[in-house]
């Protein structure tokens, strides 16, 4: 199993984690904290309860698993995530977050961070492979034609 792989099914645990369970287990935060809650997004340019905005959280899974099967859109999916994420913080207003939620977000968001580091600057056994070696020159020359 490579580092890459490993990184890839921990940030998946995480991002899981932070979407799916996160907002089920209320208990976890004081009732001044889930007051606060309330008010995420507040001075949004956009709504960000937006069915859209909720289906944009979902694309890191498609990514991390690109990524995972080695597949060379998934590093560039979770890449352009990140990208319109930082450029949506702009518009998406304030963020109000408890410390469970904050803690596996930033989990989650370096482990993207290392995933991205080592599919980009890594070394070429962690990159991710073309899906069609034949593709690849043979380093032979073709014979020219008469």
């Amino acid at each position: 199993m490579t580092p890459i792989r490993v990184l890839a099914v921990a940030a998946l645990v995480f991002h899981a984690i932070g979407l799916f369970a996160i907002p089920y287990l209320g208990f976890l935060f004081s009732p001044d904290v889930r007051e606060l809650m309330k008010y995420g997004g507040h001075g949004a340019a956009i709504n960000p309860t937006h069915p859209i905005v909720y289906a944009f959280y979902l694309v890191p899974y498609p990514a991390l698993v690109g990524v995972f099967l080695g597949l060379n859109w998934g590093r560039y999916l979770l890449l352009g995530f990140y990208v319109v994420l930082a450029l949506a913080s702009f518009y998406l207003g304030a963020s109000v977050s408890g410390p469970p939620e904050s803690f596996i977000a930033i989990v989650a968001s370096l482990l993207d961070g290392a995933i991205l580091g080592l599919a980009f600057f890594g070394s070429q056994a962690v990159r991710a492979q073309p899906s069609n070696n034949l593709m690849q020159p043979t380093g032979r020359e073709r014979p020219a034609a008469d």
